[in-house]
Formats: C-alpha cells, structure tokens, sequence
C-alpha cells in the first residue's frame, strides 16, 4: 500500500511538472543575429511562432 501511495504521489507531480513547462515554456525564438563589439552588441531574434522580430541593442 505505501509503494503504491509514492507511486501516484510521484506520477502526480512528473504531470503537474509537465503541464507548467508546456503552459509556462521557454519563448519559442531563434537568434538571427548576434553581434558583440568592445563598445556594445546588437541581437536579433525570431518569433518561431508569428515571425516577429526582436532587437536588442547594449551599449
């Protein structure tokens, strides 16, 4: 009985961990270009999903 208790008690929270990284998930992005220089950077990334562009620039 107490096997079987952790054994859903363990299959519960593997489905609960699942579910909150399909609904809470990494962004869905590709870098499109990177560049660093001694004064700064630029990044561009892609929404894989609708194609929109992200720019990022450091200075």
């Amino acid at each position: 009985m107490n096997y079987l208790h952790l054994t859903l008690r363990s299959s519960i929270a593997v489905g609960l961990l699942t579910m909150g990284l399909v609904f809470f998930g990494c962004d869905n992005k590709e870098t499109v270009l990177d560049i660093d220089t001694p004064d700064g950077g630029v990044e561009v990334e892609r929404d894989r999903d609708d194609g929109a562009l992200s720019i990022d620039v450091d200075e």
